[in-house]
């Protein structure tokens, strides 16, 4: 009963110190406030000694599909059709991004004593849970790889929302005729369409990337292309979903972690800053051949989260659904594409 208590206690301070930082960044007009305005507070927080955070998982798990939602609102009849001219090149742009990323890795190997396995895995620009299955199958050194891809997620997560909004926020006119519909409010049953699909993502966990992202996404789209109309939440379901997001990041994140890398830290921070500087080049690339306005591009190949850079897009007139759409390519290329390639790479370099 004391543990329940003190638990309890410290989330709420948790969530007391992060909303902090949300509304701090809401008032600077900072991008993504109630994402990033948590990490930083927390952060901030934990470099007192006293300082213990915690987060809830299962209130982690209900923001993800109520942000997947709110993402699936984005979507229209005319997404699907928009979307189908890009996959290929838009696949052809992530491999090469995928390979750039495992090339740098392996000359890092070359500079510092570090096993090109742990290298590798540390540099992919996919989920952090996928990237860690991946390093316990391979014998890397998972808690390396950990620190690793925390910085290359702190470095996304505070570099490509600040750069987008610098460099898109006065493009007004979305080329390719995105355009997010008034939302028509629909019966209240259909919150039970909602509950459904977080279920069925919660069963699919073991097997679907994301899943309790992608399918309230998927469903709350389909229906929508469909022309059912349904509940809409309060923009506070959102907010808080992101507070709890940005809760469980700045939690998560552990600034002795990143001590504990030492000089592998700049080597990897400076990975992940060459990665966003090439999927901005990439953007831009894709864009200039396609009639894909330029923060939609730029965002859909952003080493990022699904989540934050389909709400990035939102914020900087780019399209979510379409940026939501193509880095659900990327990922499932990460995942269902990438371990074979590893198994078959690793294989090689130990013959």
């Amino acid at each position: 009963m004391v543990a329940l208590a003190t638990f309890f206690t410290r989330l709420l301070i948790t969530y007391v110190i992060g909303a902090v930082g949300g509304f701090l960044y809401t008032w600077l007009h900072l991008p993504l406030p109630w994402i990033l305005g948590p990490v930083t507070s927390l952060l901030i927080y934990k470099l007192f000694p006293i300082a213990r955070t915690t987060a809830s998982l299962r209130l982690r798990k209900v923001s993800f599909s109520i942000l997947g939602i709110q993402i699936g609102s984005t979507f229209t009849a005319a997404t699907l059709t928009t979307v189908v001219p890009y996959l290929v090149p838009y696949t052809v742009l992530t491999l090469l991004l995928i390979a750039l990323s495992l090339g740098s890795a392996y000359l890092i190997t070359r500079w510092v004593k570090l096993d090109i396995t742990t290298s590798l895995l540390g540099s992919i620009p996919g989920g952090l849970s996928t990237v860690l299955a991946l390093s316990e199958s391979f014998n890397g050194n998972t808690v390396l790889v950990t620190i690793f891809q925390t910085i290359r997620l702190v470095a996304v997560l505070f570099i490509i929302p600040f750069s987008a909004t610098h460099l898109f926020f006065h493009q007004t006119q979305l080329t390719q005729g995105a355009v997010q519909q008034q939302a028509v409010n629909g019966p209240t049953w259909t919150i039970l369409l909602f509950i459904a699909a977080f279920l069925i993502g919660l069963l699919l966990q073991r097997w679907v990337p994301a899943s309790l992202v992608l399918i309230p996404m998927l469903v709350t789209a389909a229906l929508q292309i469909n022309g059912i109309a349904l509940f809409q939440l309060p923009n506070s379901a959102y907010l808080f979903a992101q507070l709890t997001i940005g809760v469980y990041l700045g939690n998560s994140i552990s600034v002795k972690d990143l001590k504990t890398a030492g000089k592998y830290c700049l080597y990897f921070l400076c990975l992940a800053i060459l990665l966003i500087a090439t999927s901005f080049l990439f953007g831009f690339l894709f864009s200039s051949f396609t009639n894909l306005n330029t923060a939609t591009a730029v965002l859909s190949l952003a080493p990022g989260g699904l989540i934050e850079m389909a709400l990035t897009a939102q914020s900087v007139n780019g399209d979510p659904s379409i940026v939501s759409s193509l880095q659900m390519i990327r990922l499932l290329t990460i995942v269902l594409i990438l371990p074979f390639f590893l198994k078959w790479l690793f294989k090689k370099l130990q013959s």
